[in-house]
């Protein structure tokens, strides 16, 4: 049976403002449509994922809760990994080898450049620099995350949130 990955780069933040921490930056009412729409294109799509993997900064925890709404699935898919906000290629790649075999569709949000790094490292596609909000859809053809290696996966799509809007 395949496996999936969903690299979410975070839904469009507020600027950062002077004293604040990049840490906390929120969407704003944009960024907060985007991830609706990324949300809402998996719910048509019968897209499900096992579990929602989010870097734990504002923007990020904001866009998986956003996406988890739309799809109407329960907030506890939401698992917060410290690992993944400011991750390097490295580090996010061996968090993606070192997930659980039960799982066979994985939604990551985080960060770029690290999102459009592993996006193309994972499939040899170029997908450019994901926009906020963007959605790289990987399918690897695995029996287990342990497999994952450079260029194995496929680039099944890549969405972004200019291409759903109406």
């Amino acid at each position: 049976m395949p496996r999936y990955l969903y690299l979410v780069r975070h839904a469009q933040s507020a600027e950062k403002q002077v004293n604040q921490n990049d840490f906390g930056r929120e969407l704003t009412s944009t960024g907060v449509k985007q991830a609706l729409l990324v949300g809402n294109y998996l719910l048509q799509q019968q897209i499900m994922p096992d579990v929602i993997m989010t870097s734990t900064a504002e923007r990020a925890r904001m866009t998986a809760s956003m996406i988890a709404d739309a799809l109407k699935t329960d907030i506890e898919k939401i698992n917060l990994q410290e690992d993944l906000y400011e991750a390097s290629t490295r580090t996010f790649f061996q968090f993606i080898t070192q997930l659980e075999d039960h799982l066979h569709h994985v939604m990551c949000v985080a960060h770029n450049p690290v999102v459009t790094y592993l996006a193309e490292y994972l499939t040899g596609a170029e997908v450019g620099d994901m926009v906020p909000a963007g959605l790289a859809i990987i399918k690897f053809n695995i029996q287990s995350w342990k497999e994952v290696s450079q260029g194995n996966g496929e680039l099944e799509n890549y969405i972004t949130p200019e291409m759903l809007t109406p």
